[in-house]
């Protein structure tokens, strides 16, 4: 271990950026740990000058580069948490949920960074894998770490929760995303809810308080004494929402606070809302801090609006690529059809990970789309759920072809809605749009 630290801390790069669990990404002077199968790669990884490898398998030992450990996870663990006990951090906040975990961190880090030293998860490094090393980010002036924790399977929460013990948990809320991992809604409510397990005595959980396992979250975190925050739409709501277009009144246990977003869409001002909780949370005044609150934008993938003018043609592409579950795709939905827009095109993905459900949830988001007032609608995905959706056009997958039949749907003043799973790769049209404005 004190090899592995004194190296870490030989180079002027930051630690966490020399810190690879994949060969493939292996930059010079980086350090290598072979988890599980990663010791394949052990080789390649020095061939492309590692300064270390770390290995728990004997067989793997190539010399003075490599350094045999007893597990290679714990080392990693190990390392994260020597990083967060050598500095001087006030709070850890831990972020999980079905939808929205991302731009609530995203959006938390940017609003603290205002004031603080404030880390947050690297990419989407939301595991047992990924975590220690953006720990490995801290510093000893760090004040605040705001960590996403996501899951695939039953367990994961838990264990996440307990490696970094938030002092502030927050739960955006639990739907039907990765639904097919899991045997029912039941069992996914009950592994976002484990965040509760790790979580510091007489911390504080911020929640989702128009869900429906309402009641069993405040159970659980009660019998842990976690002090709870609810955030929604409904009355008798800690931090209670009102929005009318793009303007947010939250009422709150310590007063009223107004400001407008820079984007609309209630799932925006949800997150905001939560931003705002986590500040009373951390016995900040969030008064402080509306403006930086008003200048928040989607982030890549999650809904950041890209503007393009083509030949003459403007347009808005709502950049929603990165992933799509039910209640994520309606919100979607929702938002295109507050543009005040000459033509609205939703370019829907297959939601992935559905399990059983599959169907049934693509007929609701069917259903949506026949009540909004949407011009065109293209469906990408499984032939067998064509039908289901009844749109515009539906194709398998996106190629070329594709593409074209898209652009060419686009007229001056269109807003296109790109949102699906990303594995559907919705993605490529943006990169597509952006190779034609590059032509130019």
């Amino acid at each position: 271990m004190k090899k592995i630290i004194s190296e870490l801390q030989r180079s002027d790069k930051n630690i966490s950026d020399r810190i690879s669990i994949d060969s493939r990404t292996i930059n010079r002077g980086d350090i290598f740990f072979a988890i599980g199968r990663g010791h394949d790669f052990v080789q390649e990884a020095i061939f492309k000058d590692a300064s270390l490898a770390v290995i728990d398998d004997s067989k793997y030992y190539v010399g003075d580069k490599t350094i045999l450990v007893e597990n290679v996870l714990e080392t990693l663990k190990n390392l994260g948490h020597y990083f967060f006990k050598s500095s001087n951090l006030k709070k850890t906040i831990g972020i999980t949920g079905s939808v929205g975990k991302t731009t609530t961190r995203s959006w938390l880090t940017q609003v603290l960074k205002s004031k603080f030293k404030t880390i947050e998860s690297i990419k989407n490094y939301n595991t047992i894998y990924g975590i220690p090393i953006s720990m490995c980010q801290t510093k000893k002036d760090t004040d605040y770490a705001v960590l996403e924790m996501g899951s695939s399977n039953l367990g994961e929460i838990r264990q996440l929760s307990e490696y970094i013990s938030p002092d502030i948990g927050i739960l955006t809320n639990i739907y039907e995303s990765h639904l097919g991992r899991f045997a029912n809604r039941e069992l996914l409510a009950k592994e976002k809810i484990s965040i509760i397990s790790g979580m510091s005595e007489g911390g504080t959980l911020i929640y989702h308080g128009d869900s429906e396992f309402c009641d069993l979250i405040k159970y659980e975190a009660e019998k842990k004494k976690i002090k709870t925050l609810s955030v929604g739409f409904c009355k008798n709501i800690d931090f209670s929402i009102k929005i009318n277009n793009n303007y947010v009144e939250i009422k709150t246990p310590i007063g009223k606070f107004n400001y407008k977003l820079s984007v609309n869409g209630n799932h925006f001002a949800y997150i905001t809302a939560t931003v705002i909780a986590s500040l009373v949370a951390l016995n900040l005044n969030p008064a402080e801090y509306i403006e930086h609150i008003e200048a928040l934008q989607p982030i890549t993938g999650r809904g950041k609006v890209v503007k393009y003018n083509l030949n003459g043609t403007k347009f808005d592409i709502i950049d929603d690529t990165y992933n799509a579950s039910p209640q994520s795709m309606l919100s979607s939905i929702e938002r295109l059809s507050l543009y005040d827009s000459t033509s609205k095109i939703a370019v829907i993905g297959q939601m992935k990970e559905l399990g059983n459900s599959e169907v049934s949830y693509h007929k609701l988001i069917a259903e949506k789309i026949r009540t909004s007032n949407l011009d065109k609608v293209i469906f990408i995905g499984d032939k067998h759920l064509w039908q289901t959706m009844d749109c515009t056009e539906c194709f398998e997958s996106i190629n070329k072809l594709v593409m074209e039949k898209i652009y060419k749907m686009i007229d001056n003043d269109s807003v296109v809605l790109l949102k699906g799973s990303n594995s559907i790769g919705l993605n490529k049209i943006i990169d597509y749009i952006n190779v034609l404005q590059s032509d130019i």
